[in-house]
C-alpha cells in the first residue's frame, strides 16, 4: 500500500469537523532541555480529543462516508484494545447505530467503562488483540446488516487519521516552523495513526522524516521494517502500551510503514514508564502508555533523531487507569531515589526510635511509614527491625540521609 492521496485526506477532515477537537499542537520549552535538544519540541495533544485519543478521526470518517454512500450501517462491530473501542461507540451514539465492540480481557477498566457508557456492547475475549478481532468477526456473522469497522487496515480510517497531518501543518505555520524541517515521533500500533499522518505531511513535504515506536511486547512492525519483508516475531499479552500490542502487522500496513518512515524503534515498558511519569510531573499532562511511547523512544536513546531538527511527538491517547498511574508515580519516585526504604536493626529499648527519627528529623527527611519487625531473623536477640518508608529530595540527599544514620552508629540497608 502507498501513502494516500493528499486529496482523500482533505476530504476526510471536511467531513469529520464537527465531531473532532482540532487538539493543541503545544511547544515545549522544558522537554526541549530534559531531551537536550537544540532545536524547538512540540508535542501533538490528542489526550484533549473527544473519547481520549486520535481514533475518533478514523472512525467518524469511516462510518460518514458509508452515511454519505446512503449505506448507513443497520449495526457495526469492531475489534480494539481500547480506544478504537470508545471511538467507535462514540460516533455510532452520535448517529443513532447500534455498537457491538470485542475487546481483550485484560483491556484497561477506564476503556471498557467509557465504551459502555457510550452505549455500546463490550464483549471480552481472549488474551490479546488478535484474540478480540477473531471473535468480532465471528459475531458479525450473527448480527444481520452489520458492518465491521477495522481499527487501522481501511482507507478511510487511515484518511481520519490523516487529518492529524494536516492540524499539525497548520499550527506549525503558527510558529514560523517549516513542516518539511521537523522529525515526527508517531507510535505504531496497526500502522493506521502512522500511515495516515505521514501521508499527509510528506506529500506536501516529502523532506520530513517520520520514526515509527512499537512496544517490546509487539515488535514485529520494527523487524519487518529492518529486515524489509513482513516478519513474525515472539510477543507477550502485558504491556503498558495495550494501544501498541498488535502481534501481528498486516503485508498492507507494512508496505505503507516502510513507504514513509525513516527508522522504527522498539521501547520497553521501562522506558514508556519513564516517559509517562516524566510528562506527568514536568509537563503536567496524563498520557497512556502507547501516547508517551515517542517520547519515550527519545528519551533513552532508542531512534536517531537529528537535535538540530524540529521534534514533532503524537500524544496519541491519555486513556489510563488509575491504579496504574499510582504504580508508575511509586515506581518513579523511588527510581529518582525521592521514596526511599531502609531497614535498620536498632536496639529494642524505650527511646531508640526516637533517636533514629531525630537523625532524620536533622537530616531533612520526610518519614511516610515506620513498621517494627521484632520476629526478623535478620535481627539479633535484644535488636528488632526497623523498616523506615522516606520522601527525599533526590539521590544526593538520599545518600546524606543514610550517611547521617551510618554516623549515628546504625546498620543500614537501603532496599530496592
Amino acid at each position: 500500500m502507498k501513502a494516500l492521496p493528499f486529496e482523500s485526506i482533505l476530504k476526510a477532515e471536511e467531513r469529520v469537523r464537527s465531531y473532532i477537537i482540532e487538539t493543541p499542537l503545544l511547544q515545549s520549552f522544558k522537554l526541549q532541555k530534559i531531551l537536550g535538544w537544540d532545536a524547538p519540541v512540540f508535542l501533538k495533544v490528542e489526550t484533549l480529543q473527544f473519547t481520549g485519543s486520535f481514533k475518533v478521526r478514523g472512525a467518524a470518517n469511516k462510518i460518514l462516508s458509508l452515511v454519505e454512500q446512503g449505506k448507513k450501517p443497520a449495526h457495526v462491530v469492531a475489534s480494539s484494545a481500547g480506544n478504537h473501542a470508545q471511538a467507535v461507540a462514540f460516533i455510532a451514539e452520535q448517529l443513532n447505530i447500534p455498537a457491538t465492540i470485542v475487546m481483550p480481557e485484560g483491556a484497561p477498566l477506564v476503556k471498557v467503562k467509557s465504551t459502555e457508557e457510550y452505549g455500546a456492547n463490550v464483549v471480552l475475549h481472549g488474551a490479546i488483540y488478535d484474540q478480540a478481532y477473531e471473535r468480532a468477526q465471528e459475531l458479525l456473522g450473527t448480527i444481520q446488516d452489520s458492518v465491521f469497522i477495522h481499527p487501522y487496515e481501511d482507507a478511510e480510517i487511515i484518511a481520519g487519521q490523516g487529518t492529524l497531518g494536516i492540524e499539525v501543518m497548520r499550527q506549525l505555520s503558527q510558529f514560523n516552523v517549516d513542516p518539511s524541517s521537523c522529525d515526527y515521533i508517531v507510535p505504531i500500533g496497526g500502522g493506521g495513526q502512522f500511515g495516515g499522518f505521514g501521508s499527509a505531511v510528506k506529500s506536501q513535504h516529502p523532506k520530513a522524516r517520520f520514526f515509527g515506536v512499537v512496544a517490546d511486547a509487539a515488535p514485529s512492525m520494527a523487524h519487518s521494517f529492518q529486515n524489509k519483508k513482513l516478519t513474525l516475531s515472539d510477543s507477550r499479552a502485558r504491556t503498558l502500551a495495550e494501544g501498541l500490542s498488535v502481534k501481528k502487522p498486516t503485508q498492507t500496513m507494512f508496505e505503507l510503514v516502510s513507504c514513509l518512515a525513516q527508522e522504527v524503534g522498539v521501547v520497553t515498558d521501562e522506558n514508556i514508564s519513564q516517559a509517562i511519569f516524566l510528562l506527568m510531573e514536568k509537563l503536567k499532562l496524563v498520557v497512556e502508555g502507547a501516547g508517551a511511547a515517542g517520547v519515550a523512544a527519545v528519551l533513552c536513546h532508542k531512534i536517531q533523531a537529528s537535535k538540530d531538527r524540529p521534534l514533532v511527538f503524537s500524544l496519541c491517547g491519555g486513556n489510563i487507569d488509575l491504579p496504574k498511574i499510582s504504580n508508575i508515580i511509586e515506581r518513579g519516585l523511588h527510581l529518582e531515589k525521592r521514596w526511599l526504604r531502609l531497614q535498620l536493626r536498632i536496639e529494642d529499648r524505650p527511646g531508640e526510635l526516637s533517636r533514629v527519627t531525630h537523625v532524620l528529623g536533622q537530616s531533612r527527611a520526610s518519614v511516610l511509614e515506620v513498621i517494627h519487625d521484632r520476629l526478623s531473623l535478620e535481627a539479633a536477640p535484644g535488636e528488632t527491625l526497623l523498616n523506615i518508608h522516606l520522601e527525599a529530595r533526590g539521590e544526593e540527599h538520599a545518600q546524606q540521609i543514610v550517611l547521617a544514620l551510618k554516623e549515628a552508629g546504625y546498620h543500614v540497608k537501603v532496599v530496592d
